[in-house]
């Protein structure tokens, strides 16, 4: 199995295992953002930031939309350009890009926004996604939600490790994880531990900023964005919902995502 392990961070270059952890034909996620674009009555024109192996992309093109797609892994923009040669994905940081041109929507999921860890970056990013919006245009966040980690089970998380298990060509590849928190940082630390059968442990360590609800409406207000929902429920990937009757919200914040839907103004 061809896995590059001199990594910063090992699932991002490596888009083929990235996909077996992360169900390499789920489309919940696209499906899930399709639906929104279609309740809020979304023009055709999307980006997707931290587009990663392209799927979303892919699908949203498929459903008629003009979606493009912007990471800043040369790994994955590899992958996802080998895999969808038609389609459009551009290097980009979240917080600098420039394709000077505006969208009707913008979406960033699976976390990505976390990876602007202080409030600088935040308030940049959202500025970057708020000038590639055309006035009026929708921008959806998805993210690990730091209100969860108060609860029982949030709670829980951080004292055991969580254990997963894939196999990959007939190869096993396991995957330990611990969580502990940054208090005065609000920064989520994860400790991963992979095991790939007769290769030695490959140990990493990575960091998410925790955002808490009212911090993020905040921070929108101020880059030009308009609340329209703040919810933990229905969640992709984690909860079910009927495809065919409109979204309902549950706002109690105690779920494992925070999502954002927002207008730009």
């Amino acid at each position: 199995m061809n896995i590059k392990t001199d990594t910063d961070n090992f699932l991002h270059t490596n888009p083929s295992l990235y996909l077996v952890f992360n169900g390499e034909h789920d489309q919940s996620m696209a499906q899930f953002i399709h639906k929104l674009l279609i309740e809020y009555k979304v023009g055709k024109r999307v980006l997707d930031i931290g587009s990663g192996p392209g799927r979303e992309v892919a699908y949203l093109n498929r459903a008629g939309y003009e979606a493009v797609g912007l990471d800043n892994s040369e790994e994955m923009l590899s992958w996802a350009k080998d895999h969808y040669p038609d389609l459009i994905f551009v290097y980009g940081n979240q917080s600098d890009f420039s394709l000077k041109q505006q969208f009707d929507a913008l979406y960033c999921v699976g976390s990505t926004f976390l990876y602007n860890f202080t409030n600088e970056e935040v308030l940049a990013s959202l500025q970057c996604f708020r000038k590639h919006l055309h006035t009026g245009g929708l921008l959806y966040l998805d993210m690990r939600n730091a209100a969860f980690f108060l609860t029982p089970e949030g709670q829980r998380w951080l004292t055991e490790d969580l254990v997963e298990q894939r196999k990959v060509n007939e190869t096993v590849v396991s995957l330990q994880t611990r969580f502990s928190i940054d208090l005065p940082n609000q920064m989520l630390e994860r400790d991963y531990r992979w095991t790939i059968e007769g290769q030695p442990p490959i140990v990493e360590h990575l960091r998410h900023r925790l955002l808490f609800p009212q911090e993020l409406v905040q921070y929108l207000t101020s880059s030009g964005f308009r609340l329209l929902q703040l919810f933990d429920k229905p969640a992709p990937h984690i909860d079910t919902y009927d495809p065919e009757s409109p979204f309902i919200y549950s706002q109690s914040l105690r779920g494992r995502r925070m999502q954002v839907i927002a207008q730009a103004i």
